[in-house]
């Protein structure tokens, strides 16, 4: 078994496009990738491959440097009771759906 995840070129491309709109939203600022990387604490290094739209760096930090620099993502949801009205319509969602996939197998289309 393959341990590397199969990502979609369409996916690829969605993680370059935020990679770029996170550069743009930092240079308006006028930060550096130093400035960013510090204030998330990381390396400079890893604002580059976020930059860059690789695909080693951890969804966390991505999201904090989109935070940091204002770029706004969840819908536009950015304070905290928006996140919450959000975080509770999944929850609700959740509660009406089956644990588990039950039924009829959908087939998906993973032929990227």
């Amino acid at each position: 078994m393959n341990s590397s995840p199969v990502i979609s070129s369409s996916t690829q491309k969605r993680i370059q496009i935020l990679g770029a709109m996170i550069k743009a939203a930092r240079l308006e600022r006028k930060l550096s990738q130093g400035d960013l990387a510090e204030r998330i604490g990381v390396s400079r290094p890893t604002i580059a491959a976020i930059e860059k739209g690789k695909l080693n760096v951890s969804i966390g930090t991505v999201f904090e440097a989109a935070h940091i620099v204002g770029l706004p993502l969840m819908g536009g949801a950015e304070d905290v009771t928006q996140l919450e009205h959000v975080s509770q319509t999944v929850a609700n969602m959740l509660k009406i759906l089956p644990a588990k996939g039950v039924g009829k197998k959908v087939e998906l289309d993973d032929d990227f």
